[in-house]
């Protein structure tokens, strides 16, 4: 199905007519993966790669020191609640994780202050660009977020983290651990593909959403999955579903959900130390009387973002929730999660790529020994050791 929105509706004697609003009709909105997978060789390579995570445990937990096993078990006697101690030793783990990280982020713009100040439970959506970097670069993005916390006062009326990750992630680690991981927020879903067990995660989401609608939790998820492997494929096939459903979802039962798209980027070479972090103009879907609306989030403002999604929003300049319509009506609940996956997917590129051009800046690897925040070239460094 090729989904052509057309924004910019008017109601006049209980009918919608379309007005100037720009068309997309030729951008698929429910790209699928269409990469060469069937259940069978996707439960195979599962089994494999949960063989794999053992042996990788099992070594690691032989070699680790006497320093870290402490602080394992410290962080998994730490019980999750919205209050003063919690975000204490939440600020805590984060900043053991996110230690001797130096990143280039954008601080100045004060997003995660502005949301601090709400009491509102938000979405932040990742790229998922380095498997193996990028749960650092998730804790420090959570150690600025519990800063921001502290600086308005919301010690003890925070929204605490859930961070959806693969479940084999979980299972494969030794008890302490584990309770380590779920301490911090970690949620443990089915994440295959093609033969995820709905059910299971149904019940892991159950008390998520609950919590999530009486804002009581942010959520945190790279919205690729185990798809982020396909590094030939496009954003628009790796990016899956799961969450704009989930958006979808909750619009049902909360009048809006604000998601806010955050990208990741890793220095090579002579800037291997360098990382960029891109935390974008945050996107907030309504919905009333069964019509959804959306912010442009940073498609008005990126270079980046795709010239059909600026002339979608710029044809509405001035309307801040600009309604979601097709054929000049509005688009019914069971297709809004295509158009709410497009306007994330979107999001999730632009601020991809502005934080992959924080790593053309020239970089001096002493200032990792400073442990502040610094000026340099015309960017804020966010120094964390």
């Amino acid at each position: 199905m090729n989904i052509s929105p057309v924004i910019n509706y008017s109601q006049y004697s209980g009918q919608y007519r379309n007005n100037t609003g720009a068309n997309l009709e030729n951008r698929a909105y429910n790209q699928a993966f269409t990469g060469k997978l069937d259940t069978a060789s996707e439960i195979g390579m599962q089994k494999c790669e949960y063989a794999l995570r053992v042996a990788a445990n099992k070594i690691g937990d032989m070699f680790e020191s006497k320093t870290s096993k402490a602080i394992t078990n410290l962080i998994a006697a730490v019980t999750p609640n919205n209050n003063a101690k919690y975000l204490s030793q939440l600020e805590e783990i984060s900043s053991h994780y996110a230690s001797k990280k130096c990143i280039d982020v954008n601080v100045e713009d004060k997003i995660l202050e502005k949301i601090a100040s709400k009491n509102e439970g938000v979405i932040f959506i990742m790229n998922h660009s380095n498997q193996a970097e990028d749960p650092q670069m998730l804790a420090v993005l959570n150690s600025l977020l519990t800063d921001a916390y502290k600086s308005a006062g919301k010690e003890d009326s925070f929204q605490i983290p859930k961070i959806i990750l693969n479940q084999d992630i979980l299972t494969t680690m030794n008890p302490t651990k584990r309770k380590a991981f779920e301490a911090f927020g970690a949620v443990g879903i089915d994440a295959n593909v093609l033969s995820a067990d709905k059910k299971t995660n149904a019940r892991a989401f159950l008390p998520l959403m609950k919590d999530f609608i009486r804002n009581k939790c942010n959520i945190f998820i790279f919205p690729e999955g185990k798809l982020a492997v396909k590094k030939t494929l496009p954003l628009e096939e790796r990016f899956q579903p799961g969450v704009a459903e989930l958006v979808n979802k909750v619009l049902g039962i909360k009048k809006s959900v604000t998601v806010v798209p955050v990208g990741f980027s890793y220095g090579k070479g002579e800037s291997k130390l360098l990382n960029g972090m891109q935390i974008g103009t945050p996107v907030t879907f309504t919905r009333d009387s069964g019509v959804t609306t959306t912010t442009a989030g940073s498609l008005t403002s990126s270079k980046y973002a795709d010239e059909g999604f600026v002339k979608f929003f710029n044809k509405n300049e001035g309307v801040e929730n600009v309604p979601i319509t097709r054929g000049g009506q509005p688009v019914g609940v069971e297709d809004a999660a295509d158009y709410i996956k497009s306007i994330l997917c979107e999001n999730l590129q632009v601020v991809s790529r502005e934080a992959k051009d924080k790593l053309d800046i020239p970089f001096d690897s002493s200032l990792l020994a400073k442990n502040n925040t610094l000026d340099h070239s015309g960017e804020c460094y966010t120094i964390l050791v």
